[in-house]
């Protein structure tokens, strides 16, 4: 028989996954940053399309919240990416693997912690 089990997977921060990682949270709050944008935009339009003012307003602004809390996450990432010394292990995401279980398996074991450790972009460990 064949279950789902998640599995952890672990990045160890090197100065290349340190600036890949930098890289990408940058990315991220441009997008959003771009998004907050077009919103604006999109506000404008409506509003001069003569809608009704108030809830174009309260529609609008719970979005672009939505949008810079994100780039606040993001920012708050980049912070703490900066402060953690090469050799960390950061998790990087949680992933489902399959098992195979039989009878007799020793439970305990399967269902167990499971993680994969990965340097630029190798695995070089799962436990």
């Amino acid at each position: 028989m064949q279950i789902i089990r998640k599995t952890t997977v672990k990045q160890v921060l090197t100065e290349t996954s340190k600036h890949e990682l930098k890289t990408h949270f940058e990315n991220e709050m441009a997008a959003k940053r771009k998004e907050i944008d077009q919103l604006v935009f999109q506000k404008k339009k409506l509003l001069k399309q003569q809608f009704d003012a108030q809830k174009v307003e309260e529609k609008f602004a719970k979005e672009e919240l939505k949008r810079q809390q994100s780039i606040e996450w993001y920012e708050f990432q980049i912070e703490q990416l900066n402060q953690l010394p090469l050799g960390s292990e950061i998790t990087e995401r949680d992933v489902e693997e399959i098992v195979d279980v039989s009878i007799g398996d020793d439970w305990n074991n399967i269902i167990g912690e499971r993680e994969i450790v990965v340097q630029d972009g190798k695995i070089v460990k799962i436990n």
